[in-house]
């Protein structure tokens, strides 16, 4: 065998954390001080492991990490309960009740001049992230369940098998005994499916020495804590411990409310140490491997909630923006968002977008990974005035040295990036960065580092580069404001060829040009103002830029739109005074595109100034069209554009009458997408889309198959197709089936994988189908008999008609048995200006019939989390035994519960600013909805007549062009409906009328891709069945959400369950701290 020659050259290690792309490597290189120092970024993620390597020191030798905070509360832990001993204890110990009803003994060393201990105890499985949690039981399972397990299993079939030997004709009483031993094996071998390992219960004790508060954390058990060493809180010793054994999860504390709270920090994820790995990590010895911005120190807030697998709440993000404005942040990195209803608003939105415009504080945020598809930016990033939104970028190195490919591709951004513009025609992407790394993990994952990537990594990796601008301003003693900074990063970003503004933003970003614009114009007139900017147009919606797409085929003639641009100071600061007097800008307006026209002048001094734009669309060939119209100082045009327009317009292709299917082929170069933008003709509901590979040969390559229609009111994710396909051999064709709304403007983007360097082409087939119900509703009660539902279809050519009514889930409505009176809140919930915080906390409680899978719902609040005019929702979930479930916020389908028989008790808080609110809320319906074991599927005939006399059902025909097909829904058989659905209920799911491409596997009766939802109620039940049921009293009102065909049935809420609560006292006794923390943090 030959062997291999040794490999030349070092290893890129500049690319494990990017560097070259954006310029940093070489700016440090010519001002090496200018590396941080100086500047604090705080982290708002998972929480940062402050044991990680390189988040030790910075690279001047100070601390990196100021603080390490819990904003989401999953770490609090009510210390309320006080004991209280003598100041100066006269023996060798000190001895006192915990709440986990253990005795603990306490070091008669640790100093405590009032005598008054805080105690209280935690669980510590609600305190690791479920990975650690998984290691640790399976560890237990391997070295201590399953040895002994194996051993009982083979003793009782040995003894069975000994037995059955001396007894080879058994009689009946020794039968029964057989029967006993092996019953006794199924029990045992039945234990390895169900069994748990108890999580540790730690007591913590809190006490105050004159000057700071300690905290204690026993974990042995045996409630001799004489042997911990208690820790001051993070921030003013720097020191963390750690959680050993199996679990390596290191920790730090904070205390509030006068020792009422004790707040154990632990980094839900390995998400926020990477990103604070990129921007700031520092590694003393071997540089190389240093993020952006070594010299920085970070603050970490944990907004990650450890009981929603990581989900950001609201709570969360309002003290995250109290934090950063308490330790005086410079910087600011999210590299969190979600899809949002609307733009720019709600009160988690008001409370991050005041830190820039308010505070001072440079925001940089992640754009998305919900790309190729147009308007698919998230929130906040993209979506949020006063923002820097980032895309992510990934260069040829990165290639190599991250990923690890033979063949590298010229630099783009990845295919998943999110492309603008958000829906109300801001651009959505400022800017674009490295978008993958190999950084820094928690130790909790047993390793030191780890590739990722995402926006989540780009918008850390620009925020460490805008750390090094202002570490060199701020050594030079130059002014800048968060506005400055963007037009800095926007004016001097550099293009990359190929790439689209909706993806890229204005550029790759570079930090030498940018510091030298900051350096050259810092003390411009406009540093210190944000230009607000206001789109209005007669036929269209305003917003903060010009995006023409639904209707835009139609028109006729130019659009006029009304452009108001503001200027404005930070808030409440009277230094701007003078500047706001002396403000007079000639501005000189440019339009990048002749399609788009606009005067050439405007004066504006410190008032709102409008000036008329109009866009014309006629010509434009059908696809995306991007102009800006650009205002510069016309003293100065160097400064480049002080603020831009966006103008989108979206040509969307016409299908001729009568054609309803588009074939094309299409060749594709990487990392540029292919968007056809259709106009869906007005009665389709449903469209079939093929690739099939159209070249000569075999070709490997992925494809991302994206589609989005964008409804008002809505996410995009819930207008949304996205799917992999690959076609590998000549002629192979992949097909799939999305739902579409009529007569709104389909994009359909095609991106060959980042990842794939040859060439390809495809062919694509879209073809469109109509199967339209007429004016039916789309409920059955019990005692109607049937439904009647008209179809039509309402396209050429013939559909296949097959349909199918399927009910999913039952739902009770739960009416609160219990309301606390509205209180403020704390310390943590005030902000600098004491604008007071307000929680409603509502209690339900609710009987489970059936085990099986459950999800609590407040449909008045689901689904709006950033964009919700209420501060957070959090709801958490109790057994009879008052042990711990589960929780869950504002994205219902997020958070189902698998519950067995039984008695529970859900407390839900709500945070507003205004007690009036909340107080609307005091009769707020809880929905548990149930997720049946199996579809009640419901008949469908072709005719009364058939249904009648339970004919023959329908099955599926051909429809032809607008001839309306009737369909009758029948009643289910009462003894179809499930045992525990009572009267006066309502079951919920989807009636559906094509005939599915590729029905699932194992699916007997397969659904349709244009599902709509379908209700089912109960109102009268059988004699039989009525017998066995204790009937409910009338159904209440519901709220408006639940009015809109929820499902509803009445918790009668039997109590039992008391004698299983003193089976299981122990339980019981390690729930009782927790139940009473409740929602007191």
């Amino acid at each position: 065998m030959a062997v291999a020659s040794p490999p030349e050259g070092a290893f890129p290690l500049l690319s494990l954390v990017p560097k070259r792309e954006t310029g940093a490597d070489a700016f440090l290189t010519k001002q090496p001080n200018y590396d941080g120092r100086g500047v604090v970024i705080a982290i708002l993620d998972t929480g940062v492991d402050p044991g990680a390597p390189g988040l030790q020191v910075t690279s001047t030798g100070e601390r990196k990490i100021i603080d390490c905070i819990d904003a989401s509360g999953s770490g609090d832990v009510c210390t309320s309960h006080t004991v209280t001993t003598a100041a100066t204890p006269c023996d060798d110990k000190i001895e006192l009740q915990g709440v986990s009803r253990r005795s603990l003994t306490l070091c008669n060393q640790w100093k405590n001049p009032t005598g008054v201990w805080h105690v209280g105890f935690k669980l510590l499985g609600q305190l690791f992230p479920q990975s650690v949690n998984n290691r640790i039981q399976r560890r237990e399972e391997e070295n201590t369940f399953y040895p002994e397990h194996r051993q009982a299993v083979a003793n009782a079939m040995l003894e069975l098998e000994k037995w059955s030997t001396c007894h080879p004709t058994p009689n009946q009483e020794e039968k029964d005994f057989q029967e006993e031993l092996q019953a006794r094996i199924d029990i045992l071998n039945s234990l390895t499916k169900k069994y748990t390992l108890p999580t540790a219960a730690a007591d913590v004790v809190a006490f105050h020495d004159g000057d700071n508060w300690w905290v204690a954390i026993g974990l042995d058990g045996d409630g001799d804590m004489r042997d911990v060493e208690p820790i001051l809180p993070f921030r003013i010793s720097g020191k963390f411990s750690t959680f050993g054994g199996d679990a390596m999860v290191n920790y730090t504390v904070d205390v509030f409310d006068d020792g009422d709270i004790v707040s154990i920090v632990v980094a839900a994820g390995a998400h926020g140490t990477h990103v604070a790995g990129i921007a700031a990590g520092c590694f003393p010895d071997e540089s190389e491997r240093n993020g952006v911005a070594p010299g920085a120190q970070i603050v970490s807030i944990k907004i990650g909630d450890t009981r929603l697998s990581t989900m950001e709440t609201g709570t969360a993000m309002v003290r995250a923006a109290i934090a950063c404005v308490k330790y005086n942040c410079d910087l600011v990195n999210l590299s969190y968002g979600e899809g949002s209803r609307w733009n720019n608003s709600g009160r988690a939105i008001k409370a991050l977008a005041d830190l820039p415009k308010k505070h001072g504080i440079t925001f940089v945020a992640s754009a998305g990974n919900n790309g190729p598809c147009l308007s698919t930016v998230g929130c906040p990033g993209g979506t949020t005035s006063g923002m820097i939104s980032v895309g992510a970028y990934v260069s040829p190195e990165m290639m190599e040295a991250q990923h690890g490919l033979l063949e590298k591709t010229p630099g783009q951004n990845y295919t998943w990036s999110s492309a603008g513009p958000s829906t109300d025609g801001m651009l959505g992407v400022d800017i674009s960065a490295p978008g993958g790394a190999i950084s820094s993990v928690p130790s909790w994952t047993l390793k030191q580092h780890q590739l990722m990537n995402g926006t989540s990594m780009s918008s850390p990796n620009a925020c460490g580069c805008i750390a090094l601008i202002l570490s060199g301003l701020k050594d030079n003693f130059l002014q800048y404001s968060p506005f400055s900074i963007h037009r800095a990063l926007v004016n001097t970003a550099r293009s990359v060829s190929r790439a689209e503004t909706f993806v890229l933003g204005r550029g790759l970003l570079q930090v030498g040009p940018a510091y030298d614009w900051l350096c050259r114009y810092h003390a411009a007139p406009e540093r210190d103002i944000r230009f607000g900017i206001s789109c209005s147009m007669s036929r269209h919606t305003s917003g903060r830029g010009i995006y023409l797409r639904d209707g835009c085929a139609s028109l006729t003639q130019p659009v006029p739109c009304t452009v108001t641009v503001t200027p404005m100071y930070p808030r409440d600061h009277a230094k701007y005074t003078e500047s706001q007097l002396a403000l007079e800008l000639r501005l000189s307006l440019v339009s990048t595109e002749t399609w788009a026209r606009t005067c050439s002048h405007l004066a504006v001094a410190n008032s709102a100034r409008a000036f008329q734009v109009s866009v014309d669309t006629r010509g434009l060939e059908p696809g995306a069209h991007y102009a800006e119209v650009q205002a510069f100082d016309s003293s100065d045009v160097s400064r480049g554009p002080l603020f831009r327009v966006p103008v989108t317009a979206i040509v969307p292709k016409q299908l001729p009458d009568g054609v309803h299917e588009i074939t094309e082929t299409i060749s594709f170069d990487s990392g540029v997408p292919q968007r056809r933008f259709i106009q869906v003709p007005e009665t389709a509901t449903y469209a079939d889309i093929s690739l099939s590979n159209a070249t000569d040969k075999v070709a490997s390559s992925r494809y991302s198959v994206h589609a989005v229609q964008l409804e008002p009111g809505l996410r995009f994710s819930e207008r949304e197709f996205c799917k992999t396909m690959s076609p590998l051999a000549e002629e192979e064709k992949q097909e799939a089936q999305f739902s579409v709304m009529g007569g709104v403007v389909l994009d359909v983007t095609i991106a060959k994988w980042w990842a794939s360097s040859k060439p390809g082409t495809i062919q694509l087939t879209l073809k469109f189908h109509s199967l339209q119900s007429i004016g039916a509703p789309s409920t059955l009660g019990s005692n109607d008999g049937f439904q009647k539902v008209l179809v039509r279809s309402g396209l050429g050519g013939h559909c296949i008609l097959q349909p199918q009514c399927q009910l999913t889930h039952s739902v009770q409505v739960v009416l609160p048995s219990e309301r606390k009176t509205v209180l403020p809140l704390g310390e943590r919930d005030r902000s600098d200006s004491n604008e007071l915080n307000y929680q409603l906390q509502l209690t339900y409680k609710f009987h489970v019939g059936v085990a099986g899978m459950k999800s609590p719902q407040f449909r008045f609040l689901t689904s709006v989390l950033y964009e919700s005019d209420y501060h957070a929702q959090l709801w958490m979930l109790y057994d009879s035994n008052k042990a711990y479930i589960g929780a869950g916020d504002a994205f219902a389908d997020r958070y189902s519960l698998k519950l067995e028989k039984g008695e529970y008790t859900l407390k839900l808080q709500v945070r507003h600013h205004t007690v009036e609110r909340l107080d609307a809320l005091k009769d707020l319906q809880l929905s548990v909805v149930s997720k049946l074991s199996s579809p009640l599927c419901l008949d469908v005939y072709g005719s009364q007549n058939e249904l009648m006399k339970g004919g023959s059902k329908f099955s599926s025909r051909a429809v032809p062009t607008a001839v309306a097909v009737p369909l009758f829904i029948a009643c289910p058989a009462p003894d179809k409906i499930p045992s525990h659905v009572k009267a006066n209920s309502v079951l919920e799911g989807t009636l559906s009328f094509s005939k599915p491409l590729a029905p699932a596997l194992n699916s007997k009766n397969p659904v349709g891709v244009d599902r709509q939802p379908f209700t089912f109620s109960v109102r009268q039940l059988s004699s039989s069945t009525a017998k066995s049921t204790t009937p409910s009293p009338p159904m209440t009102s519901l709220t408006p959400s639940l009015a809109l065909g929820a499902s509803t049935e009445e918790s009668t809420s039997p109590a039992n369950g008391s004698s299983a609560a003193k089976s299981e006292s122990d339980k019981v006794r390690l729930a009782v701290s927790l139940w009473e923390l409740g929602f007191g943090a």
